[in-house]
Parts: C-alpha cells; sequence; structure tokens
C-alpha cells in the first residue's frame, strides 16, 4: 500500500456503463459493479499524449493501453468485442470531458460549416443488447460457435482495409503494368490472410457429430485456421455474417442537428471510429 498523501487524490472510476455484449466473450476475465456495469476512470495526461501518436493509433497500441489505463477491471484488453469498443469509448469521454462531444458538421442545405455538441450520455442510452445467439448449423449438423470481432481484430481489420486502398492506389499510380501487377498481387495475398485471420480468430469451436452419437469438439486454433482457409465461400459468408452481427454496438448514431446560419433542420450520423475518436 503506498504511503503517499496525494493517494486520496488519484483519479477514481467515475462513470458506469452497460455493455452490449453483457459481459459476454471475456474470457481472460471481467469485474463487473453489483449491477453488471463496468466501471471507467477518466485518462491521465499521458493517454491523451499516446493517443496523438499516428502510428500507436493504426497498430491499435494507444487503444491497448488506454483500456488498460481507464478500464482496469477488464484483464486482456486485446479481446474486448467491438460492440463493447464504442460504449467504452464514450464511457471514457464523458469520464475525462463531460458529458457533451463537440462535433463539426455541414448543412445539407446551406452548406455552411458549423459547430455543435451532443450529448453521450443520449447515444449510450440507445445502445441495445446484442444477438445470444452465436452458434451456426451448417450441413451434417456441423455446429461452429462463434464470438464477436475483438478489438485486436478490429486492429487487423484496420489493417486490411489500408491494404485495400493501396491496391486502389496502386492501379492509380505512375508504374508500369508489371509492377503494378504484381504489387497488387501482394497487396491482395496480404488482405486475403488477414481476411481468413479475422474469421478463423473469432471461432471459438467447431462440432462434429459422429455416427456413434458422440461429438468431437474442435477448438485447436491451427486446425480452424486451415479449416477456414479450406472452406467453401458460402459457409465463409455464413461464419462472417453472423461474426459481425454480434460484433454490430447497435448504438444509434444518427443525430438531428439544426444549422447555425440557415435553421435548416437535418439528420447526419455520428463516426465513432476508435482511430479518430479522440483526435
Amino acid at each position: 500500500m503506498s504511503d503517499n498523501p496525494l493517494k486520496d487524490l488519484y483519479r477514481s472510476k467515475s462513470v458506469y456503463l452497460s455493455l452490449p455484449s453483457s459481459g459476454r466473450f471475456y474470457n481472460s476475465g471481467l469485474n463487473l459493479s453489483i449491477d453488471d456495469e463496468l466501471g471507467v476512470m477518466p485518462m491521465t495526461a499521458v493517454d491523451e499524449i499516446k493517443l496523438k501518436s499516428p502510428d500507436a493509433l493504426f497498430n491499435g497500441d494507444a487503444l491497448f493501453d488506454l483500456f488498460k489505463s481507464c478500464v482496469p477491471d477488464i484483464s486482456n484488453t486485446e479481446e474486448i468485442p467491438t460492440c463493447d469498443v464504442d460504449m467504452i469509448l464514450m464511457g471514457i469521454k464523458v469520464a475525462t470531458h463531460g458529458e457533451m462531444l463537440e462535433v463539426t458538421s455541414t448543412c445539407s442545405k446551406c452548406e455552411k460549416e458549423g459547430e455543435y455538441e451532443i450529448s453521450l450520455p443520449s447515444l449510450m442510452a440507445s445502445a441495445q443488447p446484442i444477438d445470444k445467439e452465436n452458434v451456426i448449423e451448417i450441413e451434417g449438423g456441423v455446429k461452429i460457435f462463434v464470438r464477436p470481432f475483438s478489438l485486436r481484430s478490429q486492429v487487423k481489420g484496420n489493417v486490411q482495409r489500408f491494404h485495400q486502398m493501396r491496391m486502389q492506389m496502386i492501379l492509380n499510380d505512375d508504374l508500369t503494368d508489371d509492377d503494378k501487377a504484381q504489387m497488387f498481387d501482394e497487396a491482395l495475398l496480404q488482405a486475403s490472410a488477414v481476411s481468413v485471420q479475422l474469421c478463423a480468430d473469432n471461432i471459438l469451436s467447431v462440432e462434429l457429430p459422429q455416427e456413434s452419437g458422440e461429438t468431437i469438439k474442435v477448438e485447436n486454433a491451427e486446425h480452424i485456421y486451415e479449416w477456414v482457409e479450406n472452406m467453401d465461400s458460402k459457409t465463409y459468408e455464413k461464419v462472417i455474417s453472423r461474426i459481425r452481427k454480434l460484433s454490430d454496438p447497435r448504438i444509434d448514431t444518427n443525430i438531428n442537428l439544426t444549422c447555425t446560419e440557415c435553421q435548416h433542420e437535418y439528420k447526419t450520423k455520428l463516426e465513432l471510429d476508435p482511430i479518430n475518436f479522440f483526435t
């Protein structure tokens, strides 16, 4: 126990929130309050400095460190389901800077840009619990148990989108056709590998029924990855669609604004992507 006389001034949990996942899929441990809410602490000055590094945001290090700092009741921040990420980010925002979020928006009528304040608690209150069904049954009675994308998976997804953008840039680059073809193939291969890994990482297990009536349960990550690599496209789409559905936080981010210039009322969508949420 620290003998620092200033310890009573340390930051503490100031916001409590309900998770869309209801606390599921935290295999390494999650400590919720007696009413099943997660306690959130405000950011430190060091947290804010780390969030200003584009590289740390892109590779996920800044987010992992942010959650370790502000939500210490989550044992492994890399496995946070993405359906909970936006809710936790908003909780950190409220704990650190207050309930109102300043946003910039352009009026759909007069095209004037204006500054507006959005109530984060109102957005948080719109969140709905995710679908409880995480089992997919395919031909032969095979059952596939999946989980939402994890924060680690979301970071991998950002890398995948980077490779897709790179492919588009290559096509527009001033290179020879042979160089373009080679670089495009390399970027496509990298993006494809990420897609397979994203799917495989979020399959918890596969149950194979046997003629004897018994069931073989496969949880080995390498075996699952090899299967996803050789999976037919119909099964892959079925699996990845369910993972995406579980990953959806179901937060209503459509906001109503009144233009400060012409008083026109219009709707816009608030982007809560963790890469730019704090920048």
